[in-house]
């Protein structure tokens, strides 16, 4: 398993999360709704990026809920 780093737009703004899994097709299977990054924004901080792993979901049928109502404190 690795870490992927995505992202869920929702017209306004977006959440941010860690997926594990063993490839992107899987998430893309899974969560069609994210964007997958290799790389975090120039805005995000390593505070955020190490909330962010902290809160990392499996890739699983309910990986998208999990994203949507996880908290991440602010760095």
């Amino acid at each position: 398993m690795t870490e992927h780093r995505v992202a869920l737009e929702y017209g306004t703004g977006s959440v941010w999360g860690h997926i594990r899994a063993r490839s992107t097709a899987d998430i893309e299977a899974v969560v069609p709704e994210v964007d997958i990054y290799d790389t975090a924004p120039a805005w995000m901080g390593d505070g955020e990026i190490r909330s962010l792993r902290e809160h990392a979901v499996y890739v699983s049928d309910d990986a998208l809920q999990a994203l949507m109502h996880r908290r991440v404190p602010a760095a």
